[in-house]
């Protein structure tokens, strides 16, 4: 049976508000700098905030547990 680790990061969304833009972070080098260290993307997850909008991006990866 395969058996896997698992690991969340959060990024927090900047310039969140009525009258400001939203700065997306930099996935590209958070899934490649994660992927380097043999840990694969597993899902993404946008959890609500005010209003129904986000603020923040968790990510989540996994890995195989060697035997």
């Amino acid at each position: 049976m395969k058996k896997y680790e698992y690991k969340t990061i959060t990024l927090e969304q900047k310039g969140l508000g009525l009258f400001k833009s939203r700065e997306v972070p930099d996935l590209d080098s958070v899934l490649n700098r994660e992927g380097k260290d043999g840990w694969r993307f597993h899902q993404v997850i946008l959890p609500s905030a005010a209003f129904g909008e986000s603020d923040k991006v968790i990510i989540i990866f996994e890995r195989k547990l060697e035997e």
